[in-house]
């Protein structure tokens, strides 16, 4: 994030895209600041010890948004028509004006212990119970290009979780305490990004 945000604060006229598979996968499927609460890696695992990651994800847009860079925009592929209308608009601003930020939420299902035909399915259901929220921050002004709760499409968080290997434990009732924590966090972070929606002053 130090060059990032370094690259941020030039303003240099480029694009920077963050293809968030929510781990160190390139190093054996490590803990990285994109690792979800109670998620396991190779670095936080799951056993009598230990119940996956101990601690909530860092928030890279909203890091980059507050750098007032003129573009930031989340996406990601189970929804094509909302990415390729930010990628025209993230391409104009990078052109134009200076530095933009996206972040593309992305499979992995080596290291998910997903299902390969369910990718899609699993960063759809990731939206739609509001984990990953798609919106932009153009010019300092937030806008959720895609709200699941106004479009009845909003779903538990469990039915995203319950396609993942990584996440089966947070499901069991032993942790159940877990899944209560990870469901406040992910609403509180909903309900504030809705504030920013509703006033541009926030």
């Amino acid at each position: 994030m130090g060059s990032a945000i370094g690259t941020a604060l030039r303003g240099h006229k480029l694009i920077m895209l963050e293809y968030d598979n929510e781990g160190y996968m390139n190093t054996g499927s490590q803990l990285s600041y994109s690792t979800p609460f109670g998620h396991m890696t190779s670095t936080s695992n799951v056993g009598k010890a230990q119940k996956g990651k101990t601690f909530h994800h860092k928030d890279t847009a909203q890091i980059m948004a507050s750098t007032n860079i003129p573009y930031v925009f989340t996406g990601t592929e189970a929804f094509p028509q909302d990415l390729v209308k930010k990628a025209a608009k993230a391409q104009w601003y990078a052109q134009n004006v200076g530095t933009v930020y996206g972040k593309l939420l992305i499979t992995c299902p080596l290291n998910w212990k997903s299902d390969d035909r369910y990718g899609q399915t699993i960063v759809e259901a990731a939206v739609n119970s509001n984990f990953f929220p798609l919106y932009e921050v153009e010019e300092g002004v937030t806008n959720i290009t895609y709200d699941p709760e106004a479009k009845n499409k909003k779903i538990p968080l469990a039915d995203w979780l319950k396609f993942m290997g990584k996440t089966k434990h947070l499901l069991k009732e032993e942790n159940q305490d877990m899944l209560v924590q990870f469901e406040e966090e992910v609403e509180r972070r909903w309900q504030r990004l809705k504030a920013k929606h509703e006033n541009e002053y926030l």
